[in-house]
């Protein structure tokens, strides 16, 4: 990444950075494609409905911590426990095999995108054969995100692409978000508290607590004010300016909710920024407690995911600014 020198004016700009209207806007537009999509599926696939499935701001778009290079991420999550069953359902070897073929066919449509969605659009002839009957006892989050991709398609321009990867859809498009704008959506299950996305057969389902990441947020905003989320925002960037990618917001987050209040105090923001890079160079990392599950450390806790060596490049950073 370009090098910068970080500055009070730097940081000052950072901590400023208003972006509020942008992200109302993709956010109601991301609600309306997807409301629309969900009630098309919901006449054909019984597992979903408007009332079992719930869209869930994940990343930057709780905290308030939002920067340009921020992406928008939700989770998609689905109500229905007969959907979790067949997704971690474990199939004989060559069932399994010919699914994985199967999935990597389907998925090289991905490649042609535009093409795909002209063929969407046209009228399909006299002769075309019905729909084949879904089978939902093998019916798995991985097809929701299929059919999801081939759904959304239809209320987008034709500028804009949906990738698929797995459990995760991908829309980029500038006409419809604006530049730059990248939205990622994880179809995950849903139990009615908390978000379990699939990692695969071997780690199962990981379990993500909204609420308590929701609650400890609320509580440190509440304690030490605007101060939280712009010293949030100018780590995002400084993080992300560092490493070439975004850090995990549940690690930084419970970083920095870790640290004492009153050094959160304080009308100059880059006071207050050299004030918790000071402790932070000073501070052992090894008990901080995860924002989503206080019983574990940053380190157990593996929605944290593995942040800490990107970490300390920034912080030598710093330092060495």
């Amino acid at each position: 990444m370009a090098d910068i020198n970080i500055t009070s004016d730097l940081i000052n700009n950072i901590a400023s950075q208003e972006n509020k209207k942008y992200i109302r806007n993709v956010n109601n537009l991301i609600n309306q494609i997807l409301g629309a999509s969900v009630q098309d599926l919901s006449k054909n696939i019984s597992f979903v409905t408007a009332k079992n499935v719930i869209l869930q701001p994940v990343n930057e778009l709780i905290s308030g911590g939002f920067v340009d290079t921020s992406n928008f991420v939700y989770f998609l999550g689905i109500q229905n426990s007969q959907l979790e069953l067949n997704t971690v359902k474990k199939l004989p070897f060559w069932q399994n095999f010919k699914e994985k073929i199967k999935i990597a066919w389907q998925n090289r449509k991905v490649i042609y995108k535009r093409k795909r969605k002209h063929r969407k659009k046209e009228k399909p002839s006299d002769n075309a054969q019905e729909k084949e009957e879904i089978d939902l006892s093998k019916y798995t989050l991985y097809n929701l995100a299929d059919d999801l991709q081939n759904t959304i398609i239809n209320y987008l321009t034709e500028t804009s692409m949906v990738y698929l990867n797995g459990n995760i859809l991908q829309i980029i498009g500038k006409d419809d978000f604006g530049s730059n704008t990248k939205i990622y959506i994880y179809i995950v299950s849903y139990d009615g508290s908390n978000y379990k996305y699939y990692a695969g057969r071997k780690k199962g389902f990981i379990e993500i607590n909204i609420n308590s990441r929701l609650n400890r947020l609320s509580e440190k905003i509440d304690k030490v004010g605007e101060n939280f989320v712009k010293i949030l925002k100018i780590f995002n960037t400084l993080y992300y300016n560092t490493n070439g990618f975004a850090c995990n917001q549940i690690f930084l987050e419970s970083i920095l909710y870790s640290i004492p209040d009153e050094l959160y105090l304080g009308k100059d923001i880059y006071k207050v920024f050299i004030k918790i890079v000071n402790h932070l160079v000073i501070k052992s990392f090894k008990d901080i407690r995860s924002i989503n599950n206080y019983d574990q450390t940053i380190f157990k806790d593996e929605v944290c995911g593995n942040s800490m060596l990107g970490f300390n490049k920034m912080m030598n950073r710093i330092k060495t600014n």
